[in-house]
C-alpha cells in the first residue's frame, strides 16, 4: 500500500508541475527531483494519518493538487481530517508587487502572510478602540480604555459574521494556521498581569485601615457563601460544578489589577475613596488567590490535586525566598545614580516566560505564574520602575488590545436570543446578577458601619463590584480549555462589557472628585487674625526649591506671638507602583519603608531650619509618592486635613545661577500648579525666585525690600494681608504701591472697592506690630494704561527684592489694558506674568497669591 501511495503521490505531483510550470520558480536553488522529494515527504507525513489512501489509489488527484498548492504558497497544508503540515522556517512576508506580477492569479495577497497579517490586525484594532475612546471622551463619559478595546472586538465580530467577507475572514481568522493575533494578545495579557504584580505592594495589607480590610474580606466571602449555599440546595442543577465554581469565584473576587486600571482611567485613584478601594481590592485579590489555590481539588482527582498544589507552593517559595533576595542584592550592587544593569531585566523576562510555561504545564491559568513572579520583584525604583517603563506603554497601546479583540470575537452572538429560554444561559445570567447584588450590598454596608457617608459607601461598593481585565482572562482560558461552553462564555463576556460600561457612569454620577476639597470655613489670610496662627503647606519638587521656600518662610515670620506652622510636602513621581503613598516623617524615620532616600535632603534641611534658625516655627514634613497628573489631589487633601490657610508652590521655571537664563521649563509642574489653583481649599501662592529672598542680609547689612502692587480685588487684598505679616518683621521694608487710572477717583462705590479702601486705610493708620511708620510706605500712582504701568514697574525693578501681587490683579482694568495680549502664563495673572517674564529687567523675585476661591455652604 505504501508503494502505491508513493506512486500516486509522485504521479499527482508530476501532473501538478505540468499544469503549473511557475511552481518550479518557487525552488530556484533546488532541482526538480529534490523539490519533489520535499513535497512528497510532507505529503507522506500528512497522508499517513488520514483517509486519503483510497482516493489516491483510485486516481483522485484533486486533493493532492490542492495540498501541493497550499504547501507552495502558504507554507502549510491541512487534510480533510484536520492534520496540518508546515514548512519551516515559514515565509513571514510577501515578495511585494513582484509576486503578483510574476505569478499572476496564483500569487497570494499580502495579508495572507503572517507578518503583514498581524500588523494589519494591530492597526485595525488600534483605530477601532481609539475611535470608541475618543467618542466617549467627546460625550463626556469616563469609560475605561479596556472597554473600548472590547467594543472594538465586538464590532469586528459582528462585521465579519454579517458581511461574510472572505477577505475579512482571512485577515482576522486565518485559514488553518496558528492565530497569531490571539497568541500575541495572550502574551499581552500575561505581561499586563506581570506588570500589575510588580506594581503591587503586599505589605500595604498590613498598613490598611480596618475599614478597607473588612470591606475586602466581606465583599468576597459574602457572595461566595450565599452563592454556594443556594447552589447546594438545588436539586436539578443546570450548571456543571466546574462552570459554577469558576463563575462564582471570579464574580465574587475583586482583582486589584482591574480596580487599579479602572481608577486610573477614570482619574480618582488619588482620591480618598480611590485609596480605600485600592486597599480593599488588594485584600480581596489576595483572598481570591487563596480561594483559587484551595479550589484546585475541584478540577482533578486528589492525588493530582495534591501534586499541583505542591508544585504551586514550590514556585511561590522559589519566587519569594530566592528571586526576591536576589533582586535586593542586585539593587545593593547598583551604583548610586546609575540605572539597573540590563542583564537583570533580561533574566526577569526569561523567568517570566518559564513561569508562564510552568503554570501551563500544571493546567492552571498561565498568567498566574508571571503575576506571582511580579509580586516577588521589589516595586518602585530601580527595578520595578524600569520594568514598568519598558513594558507597560507598548503593551497597553499595541499588544493588549489584541487580547480583548480576539476574546470578544470568540463569542456567539446568535445564542443571546435564547437567553430566557436556554436553562444554562439563564442560570449563568441569574448567578451573575445574584452575586453582583450581594457583593454590592455587602461592600456598601461595611464602610457605612465604619461611619463612611452613604454616598461614598455606594461609590466604594460600585468600585468593588467592577469586572474587567482579569475576569475576562480567566473566562477566556476556561473557554479555550473547554471548561466553559460557548454560550456560557458569551453571557459572561457580554456581562463584563455591560459592567465596565455602566459602573464607571454610575461612579461618575455619584462622585464628583472636584467637590472633595470643598471647605466649610474661610481659610485665607484676610480673615486670619493679626496674631493668629498661620498654617502653610510648602510644596517641594526639586532640591533647588528648598532654599527659596525656607527664605520666604523666614521673611514672613516675626515673633512667637504670631505663630507659624509649616507643613512641608516633598512631591515624588510614582514609578513602578499602583498605589499612591503619603509618608509622615514624624511617624516614619528617614529611608524606612519608602525604599529610597529621596526625601532625606528635604527633611534634614527643614529640620536644620527649625533647630538652628527659627526654633519657634513648627515644622512637619511629608513625602507624597504619586502620579504627576494627580498630585494636586494629594496637595489639596493634606491642606484640607491640616486646615492650612496658604499653599506655597514653586514656579515651573528654573533660572541659572546668574538668574538671567532659563535652564528648566517643567510643564508637569505648571500643570500641577494650575490644577491646585482650581481646586485648593485655601489660598495659594506661587513663588518665582529670581533673587534670593532672605530677611537676614548679613553680608550687605541691608533689609529685605518688599513691594506689594495693589489695584483692587480679593486677590490683591490677600496679597496685602500676606505683605502685612512680612512688614511686621524688623528686617523687612514694605512698600504698598496702589495704581489707579488717570482722571478717575480712587474712592470707589462698589462692594469690592469699599473693602479695598478699608484695607488700605487700616494699613496706613495702624502701627505695624510696634514698628515705626518708616518701615511701611504707601504710594499712589496714576497711570493711563498698561503701557504706563509697564514703564513704571520697569523703573522700579532695582529698588526691590520681592514683588507681591494678586493673581487677578488688573484683570479687565484700565491700568493693565494692553498687557493682556502679552500674557504667557495664565496661572500668574497679568502683572505676575509681566514681572516674571525673562524680558523684564532685573532679577526681582515675585510672589503671586490667589485667595480661597469658594466655601461650601
Amino acid at each position: 500500500m505504501s508503494e502505491k501511495l508513493l506512486w500516486s503521490a509522485e504521479k499527482s505531483f508530476s501532473w501538478f508541475l505540468e499544469s503549473h510550470p511557475d511552481f518550479v520558480l518557487l525552488f530556484p536553488a533546488l532541482p526538480q527531483s529534490c523539490s519533489s522529494s520535499i513535497c512528497l515527504g510532507f505529503f507522506f507525513l500528512r497522508t499517513a494519518m488520514s483517509d486519503l489512501e483510497v482516493d489516491l489509489s483510485n486516481g483522485n488527484e484533486t486533493e493532492m493538487s490542492r495540498w501541493a498548492f497550499e504547501m507552495a504558497w502558504y507554507g502549510e497544508a491541512v487534510s480533510a481530517t484536520g492534520i496540518i503540515c508546515e514548512d519551516h522556517p515559514t515565509k513571514l512576508y510577501s515578495s511585494g508587487v513582484w509576486e503578483k506580477m510574476i505569478y499572476g492569479p496564483i500569487g497570494l495577497p499580502f495579508w495572507q502572510y503572517r507578518l503583514p497579517n498581524i500588523e494589519l490586525v494591530i492597526v485595525i484594532v488600534f483605530f477601532l478602540w481609539q475611535f470608541f475612546d475618543i467618542l466617549f471622551k467627546k460625550l463626556g463619559l469616563v469609560i475605561p480604555k479596556f472597554t473600548s478595546m472590547m467594543l472594538a472586538g465586538l464590532v469586528l465580530h459582528g462585521t465579519m459574521n454579517r458581511t461574510g467577507s472572505v477577505t475579512l475572514h482571512q485577515i482576522l481568522q486565518p485559514k488553518h494556521r496558528i492565530n497569531m493575533p490571539e497568541s500575541l494578545g495572550s502574551l499581552g495579557f500575561t505581561i499586563f498581569w506581570f506588570v500589575k504584580g510588580v506594581k503591587m505592594d503586599i505589605k500595604r495589607i498590613f498598613r490598611s485601615e480596618a475599614k478597607a480590610v473588612t470591606t475586602g474580606i466581606v465583599s468576597v466571602t459574602a457572595p461566595a457563601l450565599i452563592g454556594a449555599f443556594l447552589y447546594l440546595r438545588q436539586e436539578n442543577r443546570p450548571l456543571q460544578t466546574a462552570v459554577f465554581s469558576t463563575v462564582l469565584l471570579m464574580q465574587s473576587t475583586t482583582p486589584f489589577s482591574g480596580v487599579a486600571r479602572l481608577l486610573r482611567d477614570i482619574g480618582i485613584n488619588h482620591s480618598s475613596i480611590g485609596r480605600i478601594g485600592l486597599s480593599s481590592s488588594l485584600v480581596s485579590d489576595m483572598l481570591g488567590l487563596v480561594y483559587i489555590f484551595l479550589s484546585i481539588p475541584l478540577y482533578s482527582d486528589k492525588l493530582m490535586a495534591m501534586l499541583i498544589m505542591t508544585m504551586v507552593i514550590v514556585f511561590i517559595v522559589f519566587a519569594f525566598l530566592f528571586v526576591r533576595p536576589a533582586m535586593f542584592r542586585a539593587i545593593k550592587k547598583k551604583r548610586e545614580g546609575r540605572p539597573i544593569d540590563n542583564k537583570y531585566i533580561y533574566w526577569i523576562l526569561v523567568m517570566l516566560c518559564f513561569s508562564c510555561l510552568y503554570f501551563k504545564m500544571l493546567g492552571q491559568l498561565p498568567a498566574l505564574g508571571p503575576f506571582i513572579l511580579g509580586l516577588s520583584i521589589p516595586n518602585g525604583p530601580p527595578i520595578g520602575s524600569v520594568l514598568v517603563e519598558r513594558l507597560e506603554g507598548f503593551n497597553l497601546g499595541i499588544i493588549l488590545p489584541l487580547f480583548f479583540a480576539t476574546s470578544m470575537m470568540k463569542i456567539d452572538l446568535g445564542s443571546v436570543k435564547y437567553l430566557f429560554t436556554d436553562a444554562e444561559e439563564l442560570a449563568i445570567a441569574s448567578l451573575i446578577l445574584l452575586i453582583f447584588f450581594v457583593k454590592f450590598l455587602s461592600s456598601a454596608v461595611v464602610p457605612y458601619l465604619f461611619k463612611m457617608p452613604l454616598k461614598d459607601s455606594i461609590v466604594l461598593s460600585l468600585i468593588m463590584s467592577h469586572k474587567g481585565i482579569i475576569e475576562l482572562g480567566f473566562y477566556t482560558f476556561a473557554y479555550d480549555s473547554t471548561a466553559i461552553p460557548s454560550k456560557s462564555f458569551t453571557v459572561l463576556a457580554l456581562s463584563i462589557v455591560l459592567n465596565s460600561l455602566f459602573i464607571p457612569m454610575a461612579i461618575q454620577y455619584f462622585y464628583d472628585p472636584t467637590k472633595q476639597f470643598m471647605c466649610y470655613q474661610k481659610r485665607n489670610l484676610v480673615n486670619l487674625r493679626d496674631n493668629g496662627e498661620l498654617k502653610t503647606l510648602v510644596c517641594i519638587h526639586r532640591p533647588d526649591h528648598i532654599t527659596s521656600m525656607i527664605n520666604l518662610l523666614e521673611a514672613s515670620y516675626h515673633c512667637e506671638g504670631s505663630p507659624l506652622t509649616c507643613y512641608v510636602l516633598h512631591l515624588v513621581e510614582l514609578q513602578g507602583q499602583d498605589v499612591p503613598t503619603l509618608i509622615s516623617h514624624k511617624v516614619q524615620k528617614l529611608g524606612v519603608g519608602n525604599g529610597d532616600n529621596r526625601s532625606d535632603n528635604v527633611v534634614l534641611s527643614f529640620e536644620h531650619f527649625h533647630r538652628y534658625i527659627c526654633s519657634s516655627i513648627s515644622i512637619d514634613t511629608f513625602t507624597c509618592i504619586a502620579n504627576p497628573n494627580h498630585m494636586q489631589d494629594d496637595i489639596c487633601w493634606l491642606a484640607l486635613d491640616k486646615a492650612a490657610s496658604l499653599i506655597l508652590l514653586p514656579f515651573h521655571r528654573t533660572w541659572s545661577l546668574d538668574r538671567k537664563t532659563i535652564i528648566s521649563d517643567n510643564g508637569v509642574i505648571r500643570y500641577l500648579n494650575f490644577n491646585v489653583l482650581k481646586q485648593a481649599p485655601c489660598s495659594v501662592g506661587i513663588l518665582i525666585e529670581r533673587q534670593v529672598v532672605n530677611k537676614n542680609q548679613k553680608k550687605s547689612h541691608s533689609a529685605l525690600k518688599v513691594c506689594v502692587i495693589f489695584i483692587g480685588g480679593r486677590d490683591d487684598r490677600e496679597a496685602l494681608a500676606f505683605a502685612k505679616r512680612m512688614g511686621r518683621n524688623d528686617n523687612v521694608i514694605l512698600t504698598v504701591l496702589r495704581l489707579f487710572p488717570t482722571n478717575k477717583s480712587n474712592e470707589m462705590t462698589g462692594w469690592d472697592q469699599m473693602l479695598d479702601t478699608v484695607e488700605l486705610r487700616e494699613m496706613m493708620h495702624r502701627n505695624s506690630g510696634g514698628k515705626s511708620d518708616e518701615s511701611t510706605t504707601y504710594v499712589e500712582k496714576e497711570v493711563l494704561d498698561g503701557t504706563e504701568t509697564s514703564m513704571l514697574l520697569r523703573s522700579m525693578t532695582c529698588d526691590f527684592d520681592l514683588f507681591i501681587v494678586g493673581r487677578s490683579n488688573g484683570m479687565d482694568h484700565e491700568v493693565t489694558s494692553g498687557l493682556e495680549g502679552w500674557s504667557e502664563f495664565e496661572e500668574l495673572g497679568i502683572l505676575g506674568d509681566f514681572l516674571a517674564s525673562p524680558d523684564f529687567p532685573g532679577m526681582t523675585s515675585v510672589l503671586v497669591i490667589q485667595q480661597q476661591r469658594s466655601v461650601a455652604s
